[in-house]
């Protein structure tokens, strides 16, 4: 009896449970496991979507940044060119050019140009002096920058100027002394600053060149 007892009153408190369940809209309980099927439609549900004749793949990663491209200072390899070599002192606008190799008025030979300069009736800043590296400059370079300048009076000083202006290998003691003609500017050779402190005899001969270029620009001898 006492087991009859018992299970009625657990048939009712099932029977119970299930009307709550009824009420609530639950009209059936799974029991076990899921069966096969209802594995695959649940993991079809849960699983992302792939590709018509592929297969789900997973998200992919977020493109990294491309590296920025380095930054370098520009160097130029460009060789110099002839024109680079030249120098310019004083003023071009001058009546009178000075053409020498060396390094403008700086140094012993600038010095005695300015000497010579300063003797003639002129300062350093009223003539222009065109001044080049040695074995650096073309005839080219100096003969378009004299063009460009203009002036009345071209001296060369020295040897080496005096063979890139003429093209020649003749002695300078022969082309200086007199004026020669460079595409209509007068052109006066006379000995480089250099030779004339190596050897104190070639002054005379410079001072009596550059009396001929006073003359041509009117100063007094």
């Amino acid at each position: 009896m006492v087991e009859m007892d018992e299970r009625e009153t657990v048939l009712g408190s099932l029977k119970g449970y299930l009307a709550e369940l009824l009420e609530s809209g639950v009209d059936e309980l799974p029991f076990g496991q899921p069966v096969a099927g209802e594995r695959e439609k649940r993991a079809a549900v849960q699983a992302p979507t792939a590709p018509a004749g592929g297969v789900p793949q997973a998200p992919a990663p977020p493109a990294a940044p491309e590296p920025a491209a380095p930054v370098h200072a520009e160097a130029s390899s460009r060789p110099a060119a002839p024109e680079d070599s030249l120098r310019l002192d004083g003023d071009p606008r001058a009546r009178l050019l000075f053409v020498m190799h060396g390094s403008g008025f700086a140094g012993e030979a600038g010095e005695l140009l300015e000497k010579i300069v300063i003797a003639m009736g002129f300062g350093k800043e009223q003539v222009s002096l065109l001044s080049f590296a040695s074995g650096e400059a073309s005839r080219a370079a100096v003969a378009g920058r004299i063009a460009a300048l203009a002036p009345e009076v071209v001296v060369s000083m020295g040897e080496e100027a005096a063979a890139l202006l003429f093209q020649s290998e003749a002695p300078l003691q022969r082309l200086r002394g007199r004026f020669h003609d460079l595409s209509g500017i007068a052109l006066m050779p006379t000995h480089h600053p250099e030779a004339m402190l190596e050897n104190q005899g070639l002054k005379r001969d410079a001072w009596n060149d550059m009396q001929q270029v006073m003359g041509r620009l009117g100063k007094g001898r």
